[in-house]
């Protein structure tokens, strides 16, 4: 009887130490995977922004160079524009001498002197390269030597 009671006992045992070695843990694990938002100006303006024009034939309607968007968001983006000059071909040494007010044109939208601050929305952020126009103004009979100047802000922006 002694030794059943010795065979129950280390049952018991056996029993409650398997019990003690069972144990568990659980966790969650999130995984986020991020990319930054980016717009960019392309075409030959994008890379070559710096256009010098030829005094003797600037008349009329004539293409500076192409600019497009392309961007990694949805929705639209809008293009805005901004003259150091106001629109005016200025002369870089005696800027009370101008050569008058032109009109610059991209994507169907102007803008000059007397009418700035009208912005381009775009359908989409990504739109191929189309030509950025400048309209110039009546050249006066003489014109002054030297280099006249004006510098074009666009800024496109995301919505």
């Amino acid at each position: 009887m002694k030794f059943t009671k010795n065979i129950i006992a280390s049952a018991v045992l056996l029993a409650t130490s398997s019990l003690a070695i069972a144990a568990t843990d659980t966790t969650t694990v999130e995984i986020n995977v991020t990319k930054d938002a980016y717009v960019n100006f392309v075409g030959t303006l994008s890379t070559s922004p710096t256009v010098t024009l030829d005094v003797n034939t600037l008349a009329g309607t004539q293409a500076l160079g192409t600019l497009g968007i392309e961007s990694n968001t949805v929705g639209t983006c809008t293009v805005s524009f901004a003259s150091a000059n106001n629109y005016k071909l200025v002369h870089t040494v005696n800027n009370a001498l101008d050569l008058g007010d032109y009109t610059i044109t991209y994507a169907g939208v102007s803008n000059s002197a007397a009418s700035s601050g009208n912005d381009y929305v775009a359908a989409t952020c990504n739109e191929a390269a189309s030509n950025l126009t400048i309209t110039s103004p009546a050249l006066p009979a003489v014109v002054i030597a030297g280099t006249y100047n004006d510098t074009v802000t666009m800024v496109v922006t995301t919505q």
